[in-house]
């Protein structure tokens, strides 16, 4: 075994997790500062632990994102990516086109991912759930289906806090069924914390993530949870809460059937991602009134027009 759900574990949360949620959503109501809108978007997010933002973004701002993707090619060397074909963890973008591979936080260099990820809606709403300016602070953008096994974010994602975190999942095309689209299991945020065996709630590489996986399915299994998949248009985000149990639903498609899709995860701006205890990667780039963003691959804030991503781990041309 992995790890335990810990029934008698508590853990700082937003407010839209704690279980007087509804409360505090009446109080920000009688300010008149939220819209019916956005009431009922945050009672949608604290129920079920997801949202779903329907053309949220403009079809140009994509369109412009998506093309700005196809031209990384020309800028070899700027952008950090996953290196799947060659069994490594993450390599630089080369001279030829790469539709395989995933990149890493896209928003520091190109202004076209942060008019996506930082759109005013998303983080309107993300501001609300912070109540605080927002910090986007990882960023993945796929390109197809890397297949990722059941998971909360709390596992992956390292915040100080470890759930003050929220998560978009932006769809750059429409999403076709069996291309290994988003699933979730509908209020499985409510699970009792799952803790590894050190007493975190973070893995690391000596832990079975198939057992992990497994065990996080059977406990919705257990209390009925319905299962749901993100079949996206273009355009459309998916928040989901820190705990929310998810994956890449099982691709029957070819493997090289495209996904394109962007994953930004967020915390409060009074947090701390967890790389910023090294000194090099402590800069956040401020972006307007909304907060900023920050990056575990660049050294930030970026005071030119293109940075080359820090060698902090092993680059592979």
């Amino acid at each position: 075994m992995p790890g335990a759900f810990k029934p008698d574990v508590t853990l700082p949360a937003l407010w839209t997790d704690r279980p007087n949620w509804m409360t505090h959503l009446r109080a920000l109501a009688a300010t008149g500062f939220i819209t019916q809108l956005d009431a009922d978007n945050l009672a949608q997010f604290a129920d079920h632990g997801w949202l779903i933002m329907p053309q949220a973004i403009e079809p140009h701002l994509v369109d412009t994102f998506v093309n700005d993707i196809h031209k990384l090619h020309e800028l070899p060397g700027m952008f950090a990516t996953t290196d799947f074909r060659g069994g490594r963890e993450q390599k630089l973008n080369g001279k030829q086109p790469d539709s395989y591979e995933s990149l890493f936080d896209l928003y520091v260099n190109l202004q076209s991912s942060r008019h996506v990820c930082m759109h005013p809606k998303l983080t309107r709403f993300l501001t609300l759930v912070f109540q605080a300016k927002v910090l986007a602070f990882q960023q993945l953008l796929f390109q197809r289906s890397n297949g990722h096994l059941w998971h909360q974010d709390t596992s992956v994602v390292v915040v100080d806090t470890p759930t003050l975190l929220v998560a978009s999942w932006i769809a750059l095309e429409d999403i076709v069924e069996g291309s290994g689209e988003l699933a979730y299991y509908d209020r499985s945020h409510r699970l009792p914390h799952f803790m590894f065996n050190d007493g975190k709630t973070k893995y690391h590489d000596g832990y079975d993530q198939k057992a992990y996986a497994r065990d996080l399915a059977a406990a919705c299994q257990a209390r009925q949870l319905a299962y749901g998949r993100f079949l996206a248009k273009k355009g459309d985000v998916f928040f989901w809460t820190a705990d929310l149990v998810h994956r890449s639903h099982p691709r029957t498609l070819p493997e090289e059937t495209s996904r394109m899709s962007c994953v930004t995860h967020y915390c409060p701006a009074t947090s701390v991602p967890g790389y910023f205890n090294d000194p090099e990667f402590r800069g956040i780039e401020p972006y307007f009134d909304a907060g900023g963003f920050a990056s575990s691959f660049y050294k930030l804030p970026n005071l030119s027009k293109q940075i080359r991503p820090v060698p902090r781990y092993q680059f592979y041309n």
